[in-house]
């Protein structure tokens, strides 16, 4: 077997390694993915190349992820441009205590892990919005 390396993956420490930038999402992104087949194809054995399902397999995989990371896209753009409808409307939410608050929306903050109401001068995030009212 013949191994080769691949531009951009490898286990060098600089932050241009496409390998580490990958892994710390833990998600291969989909240029790593296809630099993967491409060198798998170049350096297969000639007498015992990988039987054609195999490729299409992977292939289907790729399609697959290319959809999935796409529809998840969509949905976040969807959450954001609906979360902007809750400013000015009367929330119950549960805190951090598991007390129910409620009161009028003032405004939408952005956190990386999802926006947030901002209700009453504190944020809260959407999952613990219990019910909205007009």
């Amino acid at each position: 077997m013949i191994f080769m390396a691949i531009p951009g993956i490898g286990s060098g420490s600089g932050s241009n390694n496409a390998f580490t930038s990958a892994t710390s999402d833990n998600f291969v992104s989909k240029d790593t993915f296809l630099r993967l087949l491409i060198t798998q194809l170049k350096n297969q054995d000639p007498l015992n190349p990988q039987e054609s399902h195999e490729f299409v397999s992977q292939l289907a995989q790729f399609s697959s992820l290319e959809q999935m990371t796409n529809l998840s896209k969509s949905i976040a753009s969807v959450l954001e441009s609906s979360v902007t409808n809750l400013i000015g409307k009367s929330v119950a939410v549960i805190d951090a205590l598991g007390n129910e608050v409620t009161g009028r929306v003032d405004g939408i903050v952005y956190y990386a892990d999802g926006p947030a109401v901002s209700v009453g001068g504190n944020d809260y995030p959407l999952a613990s919005i219990q019910s909205v009212a007009m």
